[in-house]
C-alpha cells in the first residue's frame, strides 16, 4: 500500500484546427473569423476554447515565440529595408522619392522628426455657444483702436448681440 503515488496529469489537448487558427491569427495577423475559416474551425469553437487556461497559455506561448523571432530578425529586416531604400534612390522615376530616400539613407535609416507648431496667439473668432444661464460679455474695441478702452455689451440668447 505504501507504493501509491499520484500520476502526473496529462497536458490538456488542443486540437490541430485550433492550433492552426491561433498560428494564423498571431503570425499572419488574420481576424478571428478569417483564421477560423481557413483552419476549419467555427468562431464559436474559438471563443469557447479561449476560456480554457491551457489554450490561453498556448496563445501566449505562440505570441512570445513570434515576438522573439521578429526581434531576432530585426537586423535582417533593417538591412532589407535599407536595400529597398537604396534601390528606390537609384531607380525611382520621381525626383521627390529619390530625394527622400537619399535623406533617409543619409540619416542612418532614422525617420526625420516631425516638427509641429501650434499658433495660439490669436483668440477665437466667430460665434461661440453659451450654455443656458451662462453670463456672456462681448468686448468691443474703442474707436481709437485701443482695446483697453473698450466697452462691454451683454449678449442675447448665448450669441453676442449685434451693434
Amino acid at each position: 500500500m505504501d507504493k501509491i503515488r499520484a500520476l502526473p496529469r496529462p497536458a490538456p489537448r488542443i486540437s490541430h484546427k485550433l492550433r492552426s487558427a491561433i498560428d494564423l491569427r498571431v503570425r499572419k495577423g488574420m481576424t478571428i473569423l478569417d483564421a477560423c475559416t481557413e483552419a476549419g474551425l467555427s468562431t464559436a469553437g474559438w471563443h469557447k476554447a479561449m476560456k480554457r487556461p491551457a489554450v490561453k497559455d498556448h496563445l501566449q506561448k505562440v505570441q512570445g515565440a513570434y515576438v522573439s523571432e521578429v526581434s531576432a530578425n530585426q537586423a535582417v529586416y533593417k538591412a532589407q529595408a535599407l536595400d529597398v531604400a537604396f534601390d528606390l534612390m537609384m531607380n525611382a522615376k520621381s525626383e521627390s522619392v529619390r530625394a527622400r530616400m537619399a535623406e533617409f539613407l543619409a540619416s542612418d535609416g532614422k525617420t526625420p522628426q516631425v516638427s509641429v507648431h501650434v499658433d495660439a496667439r490669436h483668440g477665437p473668432s466667430g460665434y461661440e455657444y453659451a450654455r443656458p444661464g451662462q453670463k456672456i460679455v462681448q468686448i468691443v474695441d474703442s474707436d481709437d483702436g485701443n482695446p483697453d478702452q473698450g466697452t462691454t455689451r451683454p449678449a442675447v440668447g448665448g450669441i453676442a448681440a449685434p451693434d
